[in-house]
């Protein structure tokens, strides 16, 4: 995938970032898409803030941030549903159970989901730049 190549990096849920694009072809959905890799970039950015924040000195109010994270994941969600809303039941069933239902498990999914999601935003971005 040129993603990966242009990242450097494999993408975790690779099979289902295709599923998602084959979706947003389909339902020429694309704006739809690039509010979601932008809201994941987002979550990925303010992922490594709360992480690395006890050695970042100008981060002084670290529930602000996590209250942001926690609005902005929420959003992704709603955003990858409204994505998903135009799929088949299977689809809409695998999703559920793999990223929505809230489980330890499902919550690395998604986290995993939206790593990729940035580095597709990564990728677009740099084929702007192209443009």
């Amino acid at each position: 995938m040129e993603v990966e190549a242009f990242t450097g990096s494999l993408l975790l849920k690779k099979d289902d970032i295709v599923k998602l694009i084959e979706v947003v072809v389909a339902e020429k959905k694309e704006v739809e898409f690039e509010k979601l890799t932008f809201t994941a970039k987002y979550i990925c950015g303010m992922m490594r803030v709360v992480k690395n924040a006890p050695g970042i000195p100008e981060v002084s109010s670290i529930n602000h941030i996590k209250s942001d994270l926690n609005d902005n994941m929420k959003m992704g969600i709603d955003q990858l549903k409204e994505l998903i809303a135009f799929s088949d039941a299977d689809m809409k069933n695998y999703f559920e159970k793999a990223y929505f239902t809230l489980t330890t498990q499902n919550f690395t999914n998604l986290t995993q989901l939206f790593s990729d999601l940035e580095s597709v935003k990564k990728y677009i971005n740099y084929l702007k730049r192209l443009t």
